[in-house]
């Protein structure tokens, strides 16, 4: 393929629904992690709704003869006396063995993995560096390799210089596991062609492999945002190769949610109303096609995206989707498939379908997270609850 591909929907939210088979919901009130799924499709993360006295409670759910029962659980810290806590992300390495919890405005990780129906602490990680300012609500600020041998780590409110029009912030870490220890491996600073407004490390993303690094976010008065694209090399150091940018200038959602394959070949990133596809050739990731909506009930599409490692389905969330016409109330939310198939130097996109709740609620937001196995058979789905659907 030659230039940028557009492929525009038309997809109305009652025609062309769900392609797959709904497998089950978790209890009401469970939260996906970022990274749900298992590479293998049979184990499913997510935060209780009720952690009791403590801040979090994470679960792992396991399917067993096409049933999914409570396989093992991890809580976090004692609740404090104020009754806050800290708001945190969390993500599931493909394994489906090891959990990684993130708390921003504190700067520590800690690394669950599983004991029998137990998850137990392996591990724990203070960021270095200085935070400037009180840390943005959690994003997409932590990434886990698929056997859990390293951590990519977005810190978008550390090192802050003075600048205008607001303060240069940003920072992401990566780092490396040595038995039970995790050491700092590198680095990456805010790079010399970045913008203050580029909110660098606000967004990080790592192949399932862990040789391909992206680092970004999106931008801030009136700038749209940037990607880094970092890759290994083989002397083990990793150099930056690209970076990727939207199609408008003004784009402030270039970059809010980012989705690879397992090698880093293949990458989906969110934009205004659209997600772009980049696709790797050589040390540069070209653009290969453009997905955009042009049904006017589709809000924020690509308000979450998930690829599975196999690069053959694309998971778009629309998390502000106008509700069917028969029900009342807004943001019932909507979920779009797209099958990608590498062809020549790029790739062939068709729709695969879409995906429907158990039933339609306003304000649910269906598709606020999304999650795939390895090979796109299974698929999770946040809205007021946390589906899962095989195809």
């Amino acid at each position: 393929m030659s230039g940028p591909r557009a492929l525009t929907l038309a997809l109305s939210l009652l025609g062309a629904l769900a392609c797959a088979v709904r497998a089950a919901e978790l209890p009401g009130g469970h939260v996906l992690l970022r990274d749900a799924v298992s590479e293998d499709g049979r184990v499913v993360a997510a935060f209780a709704p009720e952690p009791g006295d403590r801040c979090w409670l994470l679960r792992l759910f396991e399917r067993d003869r096409g049933r999914w029962t409570l396989a093992a659980e991890g809580a976090g810290p004692p609740r404090p006396r104020s009754g806050s806590c800290s708001p945190v992300v969390g993500v599931l390495a493909g394994n489906g063995r090891v959990a990684a919890v993130y708390a921003p405005w504190e700067a520590q990780l800690v690394v669950l993995e599983r004991d029998g129906q137990y998850l137990r602490e392996s591990g724990r990680i203070t960021l270095p560096g200085q935070m400037g300012k009180p840390f943005p609500p959690p994003g997409q600020t932590l990434a886990l390799a698929r056997d859990a041998s390293a951590l990519l780590v977005g810190a978008p409110h550390h090192d802050c210089v003075l600048a205008v029009p607001e303060d240069a912030c940003g920072v992401a870490y990566l780092f490396r596991r040595n038995g039970r220890a995790w050491r700092l491996e590198l680095r990456f600073p805010r790079p010399p062609d970045a913008r203050a407004t580029d909110r660098f490390a606000r967004t990080v993303a790592l192949s399932r492999n862990g040789q391909v690094a992206i680092v970004g976010g999106p931008g801030s008065w009136e700038r749209a945002g940037r990607l880094w694209v970092y890759a290994r090399a083989a002397d083990g150091g990793w150099d930056l190769l690209e970076t990727l940018d939207p199609l408008d200038p003004r784009d402030l959602e270039f970059g809010s949610e980012v989705a690879t394959d397992a090698a880093g070949e293949i990458v989906a990133v969110a934009a205004d109303q659209r997600v772009l596809l980049f696709r790797r050739r050589g040390d540069l990731w070209p653009r290969v096609a453009a997905l955009a909506s042009n049904e006017p009930s589709l809000g924020t599409f690509g308000g979450a995206l998930a690829l599975s490692s196999a690069g053959n389905l694309l998971v778009v969330g629309a998390p502000r989707s106008a509700c069917p016409e028969e029900k009342m109330g807004i943001r019932c939310g909507a979920v779009r498939l797209f099958s990608l198939r590498r062809s020549g130097g790029g790739l062939a996109v068709a729709e695969a379908g879409a995906l429907e709740p158990v039933m339609w609620a306003a304000l649910a937001d269906f598709g606020w997270r999304v999650a795939s196995d390895a090979a796109g058979r299974l698929i999770a789905v946040q809205g007021k609850l946390a589906h899962l659907f095989d195809r």
